[in-house]
C-alpha cells in the first residue's frame, strides 16, 4: 500500500478550534482529534475555500494513507482581528444600537444574529463587527473569535492546549465521531452520514506523536499514522507581550517530552524577532493589516532566538549544553530575513562542517531567480501581477532558496493553494499548476553554476507535499484533500514521463515511478532519519 507524507498541515486544528470553549472540554471521549467536525461535502466535491470542509483530520489522513504528517501547531494570530482599515469602534456602536434598540424583539439584525448564532453554536451577542465578518469569512465559530480578541488570550498557553489536545488521541487506537455542531445535529445521523461518506467520516485508527526517528520508523511499519510536532510562528512563544521570555520558552519547547522539530519562524504578522513575508491579500486590508514589521529583516533578538533554536553559540559552534536542535523553517519569513540567514548561519555553520538543512515547508515558485531582485520587488507586491504565470511575492521561493534547500540536504514541501501557486480564479488545470511550479524550481538547479553533477543527479529529492491542508487556503481543485493525493501521484507519474530522459535523470519508467514516490513520501521520510 502506498503512502503519503506531508511536510506541513494542520490535521487537528478544525476540531480543536470548533469544540474549544464548549461543554466538550470536559468530556475527553469528545474533545479529542478524531471527533470529526462534519464538513460541507458540496464545497469538498467542488475543492472551493476550505473553510466549510476537512482536508485532513485523521480519518481522511486513515483513509487516504498520509501515515508521515508533520503536524503544525498554530495559536491564532491576533492581528486577523484586530486593525485593518474599519473604524471598529463606530462600527461596534452602530451594531450594538441595532441590536439592542428600535425594534426590539422584532429587530432583523437580532434575528440574523440568532440565526447565525443557532447554526454555529456561537453566542447571540456580537461585540465587534470584525468578529462577525472574520467569522463568516473563515468559518471560525464567534465564541473563539471572541476570545481571540480578548485580554485574556495568550499565545503561548494557547499553545500549550492545542499540542495537549493533539497528544489526548497519540498512541490509542480509536473510532472516530462526527461532531455536527448547531441546530444541524437534530436533523443529521451519524449512522447514516457513515454510510454516505464513508472515507470522510468512518475510520478506526491509530496515530501517534513520535519521539524520534525510530518511532516514526516503527509506527509507519505498523500502517499507522506517525506525527511530527512543528510549530507555525515564533509568536507562539508569546512574543508580543514579552520578549525576555522567548528564550526561557525555547528552552521549554527543547525539553518537551514529545518534541518540535521545526518552527516557522514568521507568520503573518510582526514577531519582533524578524520580517515577515507580505501573505494577505490587499483587498483583504479592511480586516488585516500586515504592514508592521512585513518585508523586514532580523532584529537583534531574532538573532540570539535563532542560534539558541539551533543549539549555537556566540561562535556559531554547535553546543550540546544548548539542549537539543530545533530546525529553522523559512515559509512566511521574508526576503530580507532569509537572505541574513543564509549569509549568517546557513554559510558560515557549513564552512564549519555543520550543515544546517534549510526547510521551506509550504512553498511554491516565485518566478525570481535570486534574493536580491525579490527583495526590490517586495514593497510593489500587490494582487495582481504575476512573473511569468508565477506568483512573485516574497512569500514564495526564488531560485536562491532553492539552492541553498540542495547545498544543504534540506526540503521543500510544495504548497497546493491557487494563489500561492500562481492561479487565483482556478483556471489552470491543477496538475499543471502544480507542476508548472515543480519544474520551474527543478530547472534552477539544473541551471546553476553552483551545484556539482551529483548534486544536480539528486535534483528530485529536495521536494515534497506541503499542502497547508486546514490553513485556510484555496486548494488546487482537484487535490483539495488528502483522500485525493493518489489521484495527485498518479497525474505526477505522467507528467514526469512526459520529461522523460537523460536532461532530467529520468532515464527510465522505474526512475519515474521512484522519483513520484519520493515526492510522495520517501523524500521526507529520510530527512527525518538524516535529521529526527
Amino acid at each position: 500500500m502506498k503512502k503519503y507524507a506531508d511536510l506541513h498541515c494542520h490535521p487537528h486544528s478544525r476540531a480543536f478550534h470548533w469544540m474549544r470553549h464548549t461543554k466538550n472540554e470536559d468530556k475527553p471521549g469528545k474533545y479529542n482529534p478524531w471527533n470529526i467536525v462534519l464538513s460541507n461535502f458540496k464545497k469538498q466535491k467542488k475543492g472551493k475555500r476550505a473553510f466549510s470542509y476537512s482536508q485532513c483530520d485523521p480519518v481522511k489522513l486513515w483513509n487516504g494513507e498520509t501515515k508521515l504528517v508533520f503536524a503544525s501547531l498554530y495559536p491564532f494570530e491576533k492581528g486577523f482581528y484586530k486593525g485593518g482599515e474599519i473604524d471598529q469602534s463606530k462600527l461596534i456602536r452602530i451594531l450594538d444600537i441595532l441590536s439592542t434598540t428600535g425594534f426590539g424583539f422584532f429587530n432583523p439584525l437580532r434575528w440574523v444574529q440568532a440565526g447565525f448564532a443557532l447554526i454555529t453554536g456561537a453566542p447571540t451577542i456580537l461585540k465587534t463587527a470584525r468578529a462577525f465578518l472574520q467569522s463568516l469569512l473563515m468559518r471560525m465559530p464567534i465564541r473563539r473569535i471572541k476570545y481571540f480578541i480578548s485580554d485574556e488570550y495568550d499565545y503561548y498557553e494557547e499553545l500549550i492546549k492545542e499540542r495537549d489536545f493533539l497528544l489526548s488521541k497519540s498512541e490509542t487506537r480509536t473510532k472516530n465521531n462526527i461532531y455536527i455542531p448547531g441546530i444541524k445535529r437534530i436533523f443529521k445521523s451519524q449512522k447514516k452520514l457513515r454510510r454516505k461518506y464513508p472515507e470522510s467520516l468512518d475510520a478506526t485508527g491509530k496515530y501517534t506523536v513520535c519521539r524520534d526517528y525510530q518511532e516514526v520508523d516503527s509506527t509507519l511499519k505498523n500502517n499507522e499514522i506517525a506525527m511530527v510536532l512543528t510549530i507555525e510562528g515564533m509568536h507562539a512563544l508569546g512574543t508580543d507581550t514579552n520578549l525576555n521570555k522567548v528564550e526561557d520558552r525555547i528552552i521549554e519547547l527543547k525539553n518537551w517530552t514529545t518534541p518540535v522539530f521545526f518552527i516557522t519562524f514568521a507568520h503573518h504578522f510582526n514577531n519582533y524577532l524578524g520580517g515577515h513575508a507580505h501573505s494577505i491579500p490587499n483587498a483583504l486590508r479592511i480586516l488585516s493589516d500586515q504592514s508592521d514589521g512585513m518585508n523586514e529583516g532580523i532584529t537583534p533578538q531574532g538573532e540570539s532566538a535563532t542560534r539558541l533554536l539551533l543549539s549555537l553559540n556566540s561562535n556559531l559552534k554547535r553546543d550540546d549544553s544548548l539542549g537539543r536542535r530545533i530546525l529553522l523553517d523559512l515559509k512566511h519569513t521574508s526576503a530580507k530575513s532569509r537572505k541574513w540567514y543564509y549569509e549568517n548561519i546557513i554559510s558560515p555553520c557549513q564552512q564549519k562542517g555543520d550543515a544546517i538543512p534549510v526547510i521551506l515547508s509550504h512553498v511554491a515558485y516565485s518566478g525570481w531567480e535570486t534574493l536580491a531582485e525579490t527583495i526590490t520587488y517586495a514593497d510593489q507586491e500587490n494582487d495582481h501581477d504575476l512573473r511569468n504565470g508565477f506568483y512573485p511575492w516574497n512569500i514564495n521561493v526564488c531560485s536562491e532558496d532553492v539552492l541553498w534547500a540542495v547545498k544543504t540536504n534540506g526540503l521543500i514541501g510544495i504548497c497546493f493553494d491557487q494563489r500561492i501557486l500562481g492561479d487565483k480564479k482556478d483556471k489552470v488545470n491543477s496538475i499543471d499548476l502544480i507542476w508548472k511550479n515543480l519544474i520551474a524550481m527543478v530547472d534552477s538547479i539544473l541551471s546553476s553554476n553552483e551545484l556539482t553533477i551529483d548534486q544536480k543527479a539528486t535534483c528530485w529529492d529536495y521536494f515534497t507535499l506541503g499542502t497547508d491542508f486546514e490553513g485556510y487556503i484555496d486548494p488546487t481543485q482537484d487535490y483539495g484533500n488528502s483522500l485525493l493525493f493518489d489521484d495527485f501521484e498518479n497525474d505526477l507519474i505522467n507528467k514526469l514521463k512526459s520529461i522523460q530522459g537523460s536532461e532530467y535523470y529520468l532515464h527510465s519508467d522505474q526512475r519515474v515511478n521512484e522519483v513520484a514516490r519520493g515526492i510522495c513520501f520517501e523524500n521526507a521520510f529520510q530527512f527525518l532519519k538524516r535529521n529526527f
